[in-house]
Formats: structure tokens, sequence, C-alpha cells
């Protein structure tokens, strides 16, 4: 039960956090809302409501989805020294892996 919490709120913060790249988006949603004089407090407690499975849908899909695809993108089309950097990582690894076949064949 408590692991399912923790994930809810891991998904919730991060699709907070994609919801923050668009928030002008959001606050154009309610100037429209005021705008058309809305002033029922069950729509404002509704848009609450639906706001928390959005923000939980694009938290998964950001954790699953976007953020491997971006990181991905990131080390593909980096700079010279991050690129230079993974290389340099991969040769590492290749030369951990020879040492320890050559370890464990004593």
């Amino acid at each position: 039960m408590r692991d399912k919490v923790i994930k809810l709120y891991f998904y919730v913060n991060n699709g907070n956090g994609i919801l923050n790249n668009f928030r002008n988006l959001f606050l154009g949603v309610f100037a429209l809302y005021f705008a058309l004089k809305l002033t029922s407090p069950v729509l404002l407690v509704l848009m609450f409501v639906v706001a928390i499975p959005v923000l939980f849908i694009s938290g998964y899909f950001n954790v699953h989805y976007i953020s491997k695809k971006s990181e991905e993108l990131s080390i593909k089309h980096g700079t010279h020294y991050t690129i230079k950097q993974f290389e340099l990582i991969e040769e590492q690894t290749k030369l951990l892996r020879q040492i320890n076949k050559k370890l464990s064949r004593k």
C-alpha cells in the first residue's frame, strides 16, 4: 500500500513538472473561466478533481516514455564533451569486462 502511494506521488509530481512547462495554457483556461464569469464553486472543485488524474497520466507518460526518449536524444545529439564522455564510459566498461574475464580464468 505504501509503495503504491509513493508511486502515485511520484507520478503526480512528475506530471506537475510537465504541466509547469505549459502553465500559460492553463492560466489561459483559468482566465477563460473567470472571463465567462463562472462562479459556481462546484465547477472549481470539479476542475481540481479532473486535474489529479491528468497530473497522474502525464507524470506516468513522462516517466515511462518521454524521459527515456529525451535522454536518448540528449546523448545522441549532445555536445562534443558529452558524447566524448559517453564514449569513454563505454570504453571503460569494455575494459572492465576484459579484466573480469581474465581474473575469472585464474
